[in-house]
C-alpha cells in the first residue's frame, strides 16, 4: 500500500462538526492574544478548504520553537536569544485531544519540547464548514527587565486537501499559512508576509511593569521559525514512515 492510501486509511473515522462561526479568509486562532501569566485553551480555526469543492482532511502545525528562531525588535533584528525577552519558552503549548474535527493527532516532540502537531483522518472537512484543533497554552512570562510590551509569536501552518510532493503543492491541493521569505519548501507564494497565525502575548504593565529607560510604550517583539526548523518539523509522521509530503 503506498503512502497516501496508507495515511487516508490510518486516518479514517470520525464526521467533521461544524463550527457557528464568521467565516474567515485565513486559518487563525480562536483567541489571538493574552496576557502573560496566564493559561489558557486555544484553537486554531480553518475557516475554507483549497477550493469550491475539495475537503481538508488534514492540517500541520509548527510553533518557533526559539532555539535558531528569527527574533525581531520593532522590525529590527535581534542578534540575542528570546528568552531576552521571556522568562520560559520551549515547552509552551500542548495539543488537546479532541475529535470534533479530525479523528487522528499527535504531536511533534524535538529534545522534550512540544514544537508542533499535526491532525487529520476521517471524512475530512467540506468547504462549506469550519474546522478546530484544540491546544493549551501555558503561563509564559515576559523578561521583566526587557523592554518588550508584547511577544508575537508567528504559528505556521498548513491545510491538506490532497498527498502530494512538494512539486505538487498548488492552491487546490495545500493551503500554506505560512512565511513567504525564509527559504523553506513550505513558503508562501505572497507579495506579503501574511501567512502564518499569531499569538501575542502581552505584558502585564501592573505586576510587570516596563523599565524607566524604555519608554511610555515599550517594544513589540516578534518570533519566527527558521527555514530549517520549518523543513523539519513541517511534514506528517506516521507510524515512522513520512506520509505528507511524500518523499
Amino acid at each position: 500500500m503506498n503512502k497516501a492510501k496508507l495515511f487516508t486509511c490510518a486516518l479514517t473515522g470520525v464526521m467533521l462538526a461544524g463550527l457557528s462561526q464568521s467565516v474567515l479568509s485565513h486559518t487563525r486562532l480562536n483567541v489571538a492574544t493574552a496576557v502573560e501569566g496566564s493559561r489558557s485553551i486555544n484553537q486554531m480555526v480553518i475557516s475554507h478548504s483549497c477550493n469550491e469543492t475539495s475537503t481538508t482532511f488534514g492540517t500541520t502545525v509548527v510553533f518557533p520553537d526559539g532555539v535558531d528562531s528569527t527574533i525581531e525588535v520593532d522590525g529590527a533584528p535581534h542578534e540575542g536569544t528570546i528568552l531576552d525577552f521571556m522568562t520560559n519558552y520551549g515547552n509552551n503549548h500542548q495539543l488537546i485531544l479532541d475529535r470534533a474535527s479530525f479523528d487522528k493527532m499527535e504531536e511533534k516532540i524535538v529534545n522534550g519540547n512540544v514544537v508542533g502537531y499535526w491532525a487529520g483522518g476521517g471524512p475530512g472537512m467540506p468547504n462549506s464548514m469550519n474546522a478546530i484543533t484544540s491546544f493549551r497554552h501555558s503561563a509564559a512570562g515576559i523578561e521583566p527587565t526587557s523592554c518588550a510590551a508584547e511577544v508575537q509569536i508567528k504559528i505556521s501552518v498548513a491545510d491538506i486537501c490532497e498527498i502530494t510532493n512538494v512539486g505538487g503543492f498548488t492552491d487546490d491541493t495545500v493551503r500554506l499559512w505560512t512565511h513567504n521569505n525564509l527559504g523553506s519548501v513550505y513558503d508562501r507564494v505572497s507579495d506579503t508576509d501574511n501567512g502564518p497565525a499569531t499569538f501575542t502575548i502581552t505584558r502585564d504593565l501592573v505586576a510587570n511593569p516596563l523599565p524607566e529607560d524604555c519608554g511610555e510604550t515599550g517594544a513589540i517583539v516578534v518570533v519566527k521559525p527558521s527555514a530549517a526548523q520549518i523543513d523539519r518539523d513541517m511534514p506528517i509522521m506516521w507510524n515512522g514512515s513520512q506520509v505528507w509530503p511524500q518523499p
